[in-house]
Parts: structure tokens; sequence; C-alpha cells
């Protein structure tokens, strides 16, 4: 493969995604995938452990409803009083299959979604349903959420809005709310279902933040929310594929109708299982990603061709400033010269292209792709 070769996006819908497979590249000549927002760690030795001890479970058919892992979800964000497995939780195959299960559900009319966003929310309005979509543009000054827009926009009954989207923090900005995205939660009609998708949630300092549960718990007092929650990213669990859903009774029940038999497979309900119980992995992971963040807003800010949007999570969101290169053109050439993927921004509603999104990694990683942006530009 020569430099005049063409690297492209594949296509699924018109919802694009990071990842060795999202460019015509030969996988091994990729070094550092930065375009997946997942932990620099990987999976804990724990968890891979525990899957080689158990791999011949692989033979048996998996527990549909997912029970034990279920129980396990609730430990872990301490909700185990609060909450019914059976009535308050569902487990999907990846996040993305309860957002279109979501959107089976609830979405009618049109939806409103703040943009730029993950394209799921979209893609799965629009599949299921053939909904319209209402956007609410991000003030482009760091990509700041106007709740005021929102709640207006929502509650004018011309909209005809059935369901919203909000991602926090949101992909691909890094973006973090907790007073604006309250205001809104209060504020809009309740007839309104909300997703609050929060699958980067720990990754959020906690001085950004009152806790891990200040959106699950209000799942208790406004029964038109559902939150979502991702294994993927936090536990590197991607290609095992865990996401879960915290709701009503009501609005459970509802989604589950939905529900694929044996949606989750054996090794994923063990895997995140005990990737949960691994604190000490997790702990690394967060102070990682804590002081990587920091450390690496001041080395882009550094550089005159480029502009970091401030984050809360493991992810940056640059702006290319350099008038001679787009968001493409430079994924290409940072994986012909350095062999390195980042994600081309382009395709996501409200951005131009003029941005690329890289994930925090380890410190070396990190090196590597601050030097290779200088030689890049």
């Amino acid at each position: 493969m020569n430099n005049k070769e063409n690297i492209f996006y594949s296509n699924f819908h018109d919802c694009r995604h990071g990842g060795f497979y999202s460019v015509n590249w030969p996988k091994n000549r990729i070094q550092i995938d930065f375009s997946s927002n997942l932990n620099p760690f990987g999976i804990s030795s724990k968890v891979l452990s525990k899957l080689r001890n158990n791999i011949a479970l692989a033979y048996n058919y998996p527990d549909p409803k997912c029970i034990d892992l279920k129980k396990k979800i609730l430990d872990y964000i301490g909700s185990e009083k609060d909450f019914d497995i059976n009535h308050n939780l569902i487990i999907g195959n990846g996040a993305t299959e309860l957002i279109h299960y979501f959107a089976y559900t609830f979405v009618r009319n049109k939806a409103l979604i703040p943009v730029p966003t993950f394209c799921e929310y979209e893609l799965a309005s629009r599949n299921k349903v053939s909904a319209a979509i209402h956007y609410s543009y991000l003030r482009e000054d760091n990509f700041i959420i106007d709740s005021d827009s929102i709640i207006r926009t929502a509650n004018n009954p011309e909209n005809e809005i059935s369901s919203l989207f909000l991602c926090n923090p949101n992909n691909p900005t890094g973006k973090f709310y907790e007073r604006e995205v309250t205001e809104i939660i209060e504020k809009i009609d309740k007839k309104i279902k909300i997703l609050l998708d929060e699958s980067f949630i720990e990754f959020v300092d906690s001085k950004k933040k009152s806790s891990n549960n200040h959106f699950v718990d209000l799942v208790k007092e406004y029964e038109n929310l559902t939150i979502l929650r991702s294994l993927t990213k936090t536990f590197g669990l991607a290609g095992l594929r865990i996401g879960y859903a915290i709701s009503t009774k009501a609005n459970i029940d509802k989604l589950s109708q939905h529900l694929i038999s044996w949606n989750v497979n054996g090794l994923a309900q063990i895997a995140g299982i005990e990737a949960l119980k691994d604190k000490k992995h997790l702990k690394s992971v967060i102070s990682n990603n804590n002081s990587e963040r920091t450390r690496l807003f001041s080395l882009y800010s550094k550089n005159a061709k480029i502009r970091a949007i401030p984050t809360d999570t493991n992810f940056f969101m640059i702006k290319i400033l350099d008038s001679k290169i787009n968001s493409t053109a430079l994924r290409d050439k940072l994986l012909r010269e350095s062999k390195i993927l980042v994600r081309d921004c382009k395709d996501f509603t409200g951005l131009n292209d003029k941005f690329i999104r890289v994930a925090i990694k380890t410190r070396k990683e990190n090196d590597t792709l601050v030097r290779s942006l200088e030689a890049a530009l």
C-alpha cells in the first residue's frame, strides 16, 4: 500500500465509528489507536484470568436475565436497596443495543438531539421509527450545552418532541454538565422521555460532579428519565459488549419487551462481574487519565496549529487551525508517517472537516502523538 492509496471510513448506515475497522488500512500497520476511547491499560489481569478459567462455559447457554451481573452492577453503583434487579435494570449487548431499544420504544414524531454527539442516537431514531430529528447545536465556544434552548425547544408543542437524547460527558466534545443537565431534567415536559448516556461518567474528575450517582438518583423522582452506562470504555471490554440502563419499572418493562434472548453472552457476563470487582485496576485507570488529561492539555496548547477543547473525560476533541490541511488529510498523514490512527470528526453532525478526536492513553503513547502532530502540521 503506497501513499496515494485511499483511506476511507467503512459505512454502517451513515453512523461511523473509530477503531481499526473504520479505515481501509492494514491492521498490522496501526501501532497506536487513538480513535477508540478505551482505557489504555486494557482488560484487568483478574478478568483475563477469570475468562481463561471459565472458557468451557462458552459451551452452555448464558443466563438470559443476567441476574448475577445485575446484582454486581447495583452493588458497584451502591444502589442495591434502591432498585430491583428485575424491574429497574436492563443489560444490553453494549450500550448501543439499548439506545436502539429506547428509540424503538419511546421515539415518536421527533427526537431532540444536541449536536455534535454520538451518531447512534440519530441512527436508532431514524431506523426504528423513521422519526424526524430536531437538532440543538452546542455553542462552539468550547461546545457548551445550551440548556435554555433545549428546554424551550422541547416544551414547544409545535415541535412534537417525544424524546431527548443527552450524552454526558458528551462524545466527541468531552464536556460534562451537571447543573445544565439537571436543569433540563427538572424543567422539561414530563411526557418527553430522556435517555441520558453516561458511558464515560467514571472518567469525570470527582471535583466536577456531586457523585457518580447524581443522575441515577434522579430516576426515583423523574419517571421520564433513563440512565445509560457502559462497561466498554472504563473497563476495556469493547469486544465483549456490555451496557446497562437504569430506569423506572414502567420504562424497563417496556424496553425489555424488545430484548433478544441471550443477548449478552456468558463470557461477557463473567468478565463484567469480575471487572466491577477489580477496583484497584479501575483506580489505576482513572488516576492515569486524570494526570495525563492535565498534562496533555498543556502540551497541546503549545502547538499553535491546533486548539484542544478542554475535556472532562478520557479523550480530547482537537480543532485544526492550519488552513492547509483538513481532518481527513491529517488522519491519513498520521497513519502513513507515524502508524497512528485518530478519529476524523467530519461526519459528526454539527462539525466540519477541521476536527479530530484523540483518546488519552499512557504517558509514552501520548508523547508519541504530541510529537507526531507537531511533525504532521
